[in-house]
């Protein structure tokens, strides 16, 4: 509440019975003035303090102002000659006769000395002596109307003799609240103008944040050919151009930028054949268009546009909005999808190991790169590119030729990640010096030759381990992230299939060489069979004839000889089972190896003898160790019997020896020999160097012989060059732990 004191106007004396006339000299220049001073007020204080400069002495030296806030009456102001009391604070609760006219909405006017006078200028009994010691004589109450809606009550009292108040008075007054009432009002008008204007630059500067935020292109234009387009920031970021720049494809030359949208087949549109002119053109909405962005001749994705018309006042169409949404990772991940769905299942139309390969990167290209490559060990031990596709027909013929000859070799990044199983993304290729040999042209790598820049190489990773490694390359831009995540993604799907191709001609080979066991084991059970039978039919006969001892001997040893071998067989296929169920027994024993060496020599004697090998043996004795007695003898039988097979009329060499490590034994044969490429498979599982047909077998025994030495701490190799025999080392520790 503003509290004035007013100074004393001069001449305003008690004396002077015409100083209403004297200050004022017409009721029209004290309502022009007033009407002026109030209409200059800028704020509802200003209103307060010039209704407190002008009403005094005019309308008495007492003035209370109330005003309605939120249906309540309060006191706004209250003004008092400089000897009269202040009367209350701003706030508090208005006089009786206030909150009457309030309720009634017609002026009231009292005149005194009368209690009545005090009691309806008082707000409370509390309040009530002081107005009573104030001695007020008259009093009036007009009401503040605005839009002829009741805001407030204007009260006045005289405690004056000489400044009595009477109906004129009270005209005036009446007139007097108008001007008010208008100032007032005037002043929340502006007062709610500038909280509207406000609230519009927050509103204008929220929009603005919004357009300059979402990630949705923004274009806007006010004219109906749309041939100025403003955009917001996403829309500039989106085609590349300055945020200030004309967008539109029917702007004048100078402003016209190198735009242009492809529908889905390609074909550039004209401007008027665009979303946003032709919802401007025709008043509709044009929704969900889908097209390609090209900005300078390159491809910046796939939009999808829609726009809604702008109309004036007469509902004419004066210009378009339209929205830009970037859907290019959206369609590639739809593509992406579909390309694997469908690779999947092409993939997987085929269990042939190098068909599912071709397949593989026939899939890539153009796909995912313009050349792509399967990468895998070749059946003579090197590193090499499988099959090979380039996108280029013209040339694939140095595709076919780099498949057919390139070795790669070690530290190579494909032979890397070959070993480690890594994927490697490599976006520019002559930042990778092991690509190229030496840095010279005619020996540079086959991504050279094949006119690729940019490599990415995954590794297809199954449970057995790297199967192989897919190449993807390009010519003509960098790999990215995206293309090496996608890249992987596809190679995952791959190898299930690569996987399932090798499982299925794995099960081919195990079932052919099933069969091929299951007839070698029945010819080599057969043969010791017939001859135990045949010995066993002589035996009757020559006993029941004859009865001739040393003639039934020979046939004894006979059937003895062929079920040792017949015992020998059985066993070699209860260690298969043993062994590949974790399950070999070993009984350990302190021995001597040299003794052993002898022991199977002389066992073994008489087969040397009938096949004309003689046997040397150069043993350093004793060797003393700690080794599974029966299980050695097993390796010395199997190594002296090979020897034996495949040399027949040459000698045989066992030498035993003592080495800084342990004990070394070797069987030396002047045999056939074994080619390079077989030495590594040899002590496979029903391995052979040469034809059952000729030298008979299971295939087993040096399978078996190598399990057994690696299950005592040891290793077995074989040292060999065909048509001049073989030699094969056993190397031990002494002392084998439990």
């Amino acid at each position: 509440m503003l509290e004035l004191e007013l100074p004393s106007v001069p001449g305003a004396g008690l004396e002077g019975p015409g100083l209403l006339l004297s200050l004022l000299r017409s009721r029209s220049q004290f309502l022009g003035r007033m009407s002026r001073e109030l209409a200059s007020c800028t704020s509802q204080e200003e209103v307060f303090r010039c209704l407190g400069r002008g009403v005094m002495p005019e309308l008495g030296d007492w003035c209370d102002l109330d005003v309605l806030q939120d249906g309540v009456l309060q006191r706004a102001a209250a003004f008092r000659a400089p000897h009269g009391e202040l009367h209350g604070p701003r706030g508090s609760a208005p006089s009786l006769l206030a909150r009457r006219v309030a309720r009634s909405g017609r002026p009231e006017f009292l005149q005194g000395p009368d209690e009545q006078v005090a009691v309806f200028l008082s707000s409370s009994e509390e309040e009530l002596p002081r107005i009573q010691a104030a001695g007020p004589l008259d009093c009036m109450a007009v009401p503040l109307r605005s839009g002829g809606e009741l805001v407030g009550v204007l009260s006045f009292a005289s405690r004056e003799p000489r400044l009595h108040l009477d109906e004129d008075a009270l005209a005036l007054a009446e007139d007097l609240a108008g001007c008010v009432a208008l100032a007032l009002e005037t002043d929340r008008l502006r007062q709610e103008l500038e909280r509207t204007r406000h609230q519009a630059w927050r509103q204008a500067a929220d929009f603005q944040t919004l357009l300059d935020v979402i990630p949705v292109g923004i274009g806007i234009a006010y004219d109906r050919e749309c041939r100025h387009i403003l955009q917001n920031a996403w829309f500039a970021r989106m085609h590349g151009l300055p945020l200030e720049s004309n967008i539109s494809l029917g702007a004048p030359d100078g402003e016209r930028q190198p735009i242009r949208y492809l529908d889905e087949k390609g074909h550039a549109l004209a401007p008027e054949q665009l979303p946003m002119q032709r919802a401007a053109a025709t008043g509709r909405e044009v929704l969900d268009v889908e097209l390609e962005l090209e900005v300078n001749g390159q491809r910046r994705g796939t939009l999808v546009i829609s726009a809604v018309p702008l109309f004036d006042e007469a509902h004419r169409s004066r210009g378009a909005i339209g929205t830009i949404q970037d859907v290019t990772a959206r369609k590639r991940a739809m593509e992406a999808q579909r390309f694997l769905a469908e690779s999947s299942a092409a993939l997987s139309s085929s269990l042939d190991q190098e068909q599912t390969a071709r397949t593989l990167v026939r899939l890539c290209v153009p796909a995912l790169a313009n050349v792509a490559a399967f990468c895998g060990w070749r059946r003579d031990g090197t590193l090499g590119m499988l099959t090979v596709t380039h996108a280029d027909s013209s040339l694939q013929h140095i595709a076919d030729e780099v498949a057919r000859t390139f070795a790669i070799p070690e530290g190579h990044p494909i032979h890397e990640v070959m070993m480690s199983g890594r994927p490697r993304l490599i976006p520019v290729l002559q930042e990778v010096d092991s690509w190229y040999a030496g840095g010279e042209a005619q020996r540079l790598g086959p991504c050279h030759l094949l006119g690729v820049h940019s490599v990415m190489l995954i590794p297809l990773t199954t449970p057995q381990g790297v199967a192989g490694v897919l190449l993807l390359g390009s010519p003509e831009r960098a790999c990215t992230e995206d293309d090496f995540t996608f890249a992987k993604e596809y190679a995952a799907h791959a190898t299930y299939a690569i996987d399932n191709a090798r499982l299925y001609r794995e099960a081919r080979e195990a079932i052919a060489l099933r069969d091929e066991f299951l007839g070698i084991a029945g010819h080599e059970l057969r043969t010791p069979l017939t001859a135990l039978q045949l010995g066993l039919q002589r035996l009757v006969r020559e006993s029941a004839t004859s009865g001739d001892p040393t003639r039934l001997s020979k046939w004894v040893v006979t059937c003895q000889r062929q079920g040792e071998r017949l015992g020998r067989l059985v066993g070699d296929l209860l260690d298969v089972s043993r062994i590949t169920s974790g399950r070999l027994p070993m009984v350990l024993e302190e021995m001597d190896l040299s003794a052993l060496v002898e022991e199977v020599a002389a066992r073994m004697g008489p087969e040397l003898e009938k096949v004309r090998c003689p046997l040397v043996l150069k043993l350093q004795s004793p060797l003393p160790g700690r080794w599974d007695r029966s299980r050695l003898d097993q390796v010395l039988t199997n190594l002296l019997g090979n020897a034996m097979k495949y040399g027949q009329g040459r000698s045989i060499e066992v030498s035993a020896m003592a080495t800084p490590e342990g004990v070394c034994v070797r069987v030396r044969d002047e045999g056939i020999g074994i080619s390079p490429e077989d030495q590594a498979r040899i002590f496979g599982r029903f391995e052979r160097a040469v034809s059952e047909r000729h030298y008979g077998g299971l295939g087993l025994g040096l399978w078996i012989s190598r399990q057994i030495v690696t299950q005592l701490g040891g290793h077995i190799r074989v040292e060999s060059t065909q048509g001049q025999g073989s030699s094969f080392t056993v190397e031990l520790p002494r002392w084998v732990e439990e």
